[in-house]
């Protein structure tokens, strides 16, 4: 378990600053979203990983993360 002083809020999310999920958070924050891609390269995590800590975020802070289509037909997250 984290001590309080180990998390920091970022952007309202309890994550450790600096770390791969960090980076998740924030290109999930962004007003366009990022493609599954795009969170792969930020991260260096393969797709699965990905989609798995998506999940995570969702289940375990109950964060709202929605999948839309961009107009590539591209599966695009955001944190909404």
């Amino acid at each position: 378990m984290d001590t309080p002083d180990a998390l920091q809020l970022l952007e309202g999310i309890p994550v450790r600053p600096g770390t791969k999920l960090a980076a998740l958070v924030v290109a999930l924050r962004r007003p366009q979203g990022a493609t599954n891609l795009q969170l792969m390269l930020a991260t260096g995590w393969q797709p699965h990983s990905v989609r798995g800590a998506i999940s995570a975020l969702r289940r375990r802070l109950g964060l709202n993360v929605t999948l839309t289509r961009n107009a590539a037909g591209e599966r695009v997250y955001r944190i909404g």
